[in-house]
């Protein structure tokens, strides 16, 4: 049995967003970042990891939630990341394949089509 796939997008260390994603003292803000979906008109928040040293590209960041199968129903699922500044809307299409692997197919961040997972370049 595979583990539940995780989902990740990256953030160029470099671009102005990027303090964004951070706390006053420099480090992962773990409170304003996170993903997040609407249930029954309510914030279903999800855990969320925001790694800057532990990219295999030392030039990006990561924002991290982990077991998302929740995303791969053969349907657009909706989902929200919320940063101090900003909430960007996420549309993925993804499912579940046979012996459990996670296929992508297509992903839209604010409307824009993006399946390179770079939220911030």
């Amino acid at each position: 049995m595979l583990p539940p796939p995780n989902f990740q997008l990256f953030i160029a260390k470099s671009a102005p967003e990027f303090q964004d994603f951070l706390s006053d003292k420099g480090d992962a803000d773990k409170e304003n970042v996170y993903f997040y979906q609407i249930v029954n008109n309510t914030e279903k928040k999800y855990r969320t990891l925001l790694l800057t040293d532990n990219s295999k590209n030392k030039d990006y960041a990561e924002v991290v939630t982990e077991s998302a199968i929740f995303l791969y129903t053969g349907k657009t699922e909706t989902l929200y990341l919320k940063n101090k500044a900003k909430t960007y809307k996420i549309e993925f299409l993804g499912y579940i394949g046979k012996c459990g692997y996670a296929y992508f197919q297509e992903m839209y961040i604010d409307g824009v089509k993006n399946n390179d997972f770079i939220l911030i370049k």
